[in-house]
């Protein structure tokens, strides 16, 4: 905790913030296991980091039947401490690379060896691959995205977005997830934008944020007018301008209270 906290208070430094909030201060949202904190790390930003220990708190990404609805209308959300948004997904909001939810494989999908993915076992071991081929047997939670933040340790640079402008280098809402190095803990941010002055993060500064958060790996997911986080049921990203209302997105990933 309080490495995360010197990390965090020298990131806003670097950023010239004036000042970042201590992060995971206890507050409603903190339970057991998962710390949040809404921090500042560059100018005209705000971003929503969570820290998930997964010997405590239990994942879950939602069912494909429940593709086509927003976060907060997802029976599968009902009881989660928080829950995000996760895979891009096409006009039939199929997904991007290799999905399970609690045992259930998503198909179609597409674009599976470019797309990075988390997968967990049953167990909650957890692993990143960056260059996936197919699921491997025992995965039980996993979730894609594109590209990836963090390998191990070794963050973005502008030369690493030059090939992907519009995704990478561009300032956009974000949602990401990484593990630390012990893979006990699934770093979670989510940065809000298109609403000016705050317009969002690049994924070089995303990258940067999920280093100081604690991630060793770590991919981004669907971010955009997509990127959602509820905690205990409710909204607490500021909406982008032009889009007010929670977007309908393919799937996402709860967050509950592992049974004592």
């Amino acid at each position: 905790m309080r490495r995360m906290l010197l990390c965090l208070l020298l990131l806003a430094a670097l950023a010239g913030c004036a000042s970042v909030p201590a992060p995971f201060q206890a507050n409603q949202a903190n339970q057991p296991g998962l710390d949040y904190a809404r921090i500042s790390p560059f100018p005209d930003s705000v971003v929503h980091a969570l820290r998930v220990d997964l010997q405590t708190v239990r994942i879950s990404v939602s069912p494909p039947a429940e593709r086509g609805k927003s976060v907060d209308q997802m029976q599968s959300s009902s009881g989660a401490l928080a829950s995000i948004n996760v895979s891009f997904f096409n006009k039939a909001f199929d997904v991007r690379g290799i999905t399970i939810s609690d045992g259930q494989a998503w198909a179609p999908v597409f674009e599976v060896p470019k797309s990075p993915l988390l997968a967990c076992d049953a167990a909650q071991r957890c692993q990143i691959e960056l260059k996936p081929e197919q699921a491997r047997p025992g995965w039980h939670n996993v979730m894609a995205g594109t590209p990836w933040l963090l390998d191990h340790g070794r963050q973005r640079t502008a030369e690493d977005d030059a090939s992907c402008k519009n995704l990478c280098a561009m300032t956009h809402p974000r949602t990401a997830v990484g593990l630390d190095a012990t893979g006990r803990y699934l770093i979670i941010a989510l940065a809000e934008g298109r609403r000016p002055p705050v317009l969002g993060l690049t994924l070089v500064q995303l990258s940067a944020v999920m280093a100081q958060l604690g991630a060793v790996d770590a991919i981004n997911l669907d971010g955009g007018g997509s990127s959602t986080l509820l905690l205990q049921g409710r909204s607490v990203m500021e909406r982008p301008f032009n889009e007010p209302a929670l977007r309908k997105v393919a799937n996402a990933l709860h967050l509950f209270a592992k049974p004592r």
